[in-house]
């Protein structure tokens, strides 16, 4: 396989292996998707959430085949353990967490929805469903906010190691080579569109999206992706590993979804989708000033010499 165009000093690796890349991965995900929903009954079927796992993990299957075959490419793939980690993962777990909060205090307060979890006053909360490892109940606000924590980052762990099958491709190494041809802005949008575009298969089958599959797999999951795509990117660059953005993958399925999908809507899907996609960009919006901010924070590859 072919690493670098044929002028050398560009130092740039080429469109054709960046689209071979991609290309592999889409062949087989979506492959995993099509025989999903051709081999079980439905989304709710036992055997679905094994499936999906198996097309989670797909994408780091495509990616050590072409760290094998490409031995060039493990300079590009950023994924060390450091101090920064650290900081970036209190990151990981509190955005995500903090988006599943935003996205039902504001169907609730807009009378859209309910929440079946949760009562809150001005003193205390009351959880009344919900894995929360500190338990249920009345609890005061530290200790609430300690066991919804606590809760997220064990969730995180859980789903990281399914997520990191993904995330090993789409932040380890694909945003950077996308970086390196596109510049930050262009290539880190372009990653949140194919992100998105990675998951059409099931979610045009309904899922995330059951009342308006074509609405939301074609226009509202891809504007979600792309604002998620920039605090992920953020949490990659600033810690040159894509461990923090594989953590924060793990709470979104985890308990940023749980948070979400125990609500009792009062209206049509639609307006949940519609919040999520504006909380998405927000945040978004808010990731991308850091990330613009100071460029100079993008990533730098060591390069063997002989490309030099």
């Amino acid at each position: 396989m072919k690493l670098y165009s044929n002028d050398m000093k560009t130092e740039i690796i080429s469109w054709r292996l960046i689209l071979g890349y991609c290309g592999w991965i889409f062949l087989l995900s979506w492959g995993l998707q099509l025989l999903a929903i051709q081999m079980t009954t439905g989304l709710n079927d036992p055997a679905m959430p094994w499936w999906l796992a198996a097309t989670m993990v797909s994408p780091g299957i495509v990616t050590s085949f072409y760290l094998y075959f490409n031995p060039v490419l493990r300079s590009a793939l950023v994924w060390k353990l450091n101090r920064k980690v650290i900081s970036a993962t209190l990151l990981s777990v509190l955005v995500p967490i903090l988006f599943g909060f935003i996205v039902v205090l504001i169907l609730e307060s807009s009378h859209w929805g309910t929440s079946t979890w949760f009562e809150f006053s001005s003193k205390h909360a009351i959880i009344s469903g919900g894995p929360f490892l500190l338990g249920l109940g009345g609890q005061s606000w530290p200790i609430f906010l300690i066991n919804v924590f606590i809760t997220g980052f064990f969730f995180a762990l859980l789903n990281g190691f399914i997520a990191a099958g993904e995330e090993i491709a789409w932040r380890g190494m694909l945003q950077g080579l996308l970086i390196e041809r596109l510049g930050l802005l262009k290539g880190i949008l372009l990653l949140g569109f194919v992100w998105s575009m990675w998951h059409l298969p099931i979610q045009l089958h309904g899922y995330n999206y059951p009342e308006n599959p074509i609405v939301g797999s074609l226009i509202i999951s891809p504007i979600i992706m792309i604002g998620y795509s920039c605090f992920m990117g953020w949490l990659t660059i600033h810690s040159k590993s894509f461990i923090p953005a594989a953590i924060a993958h793990g709470v979104g399925n985890g308990i940023q979804e749980g948070l979400i999908s125990q609500l009792t809507l009062a209206t049509p899907e639609l307006y949940l989708y519609l919040i999520r996609l504006l909380t998405s960009l927000s945040i978004g919006l808010i990731f991308m000033y850091f990330l613009t901010r100071n460029k100079t924070n993008a990533y730098t590859y060591k390069r063997p010499a002989e490309f030099k």
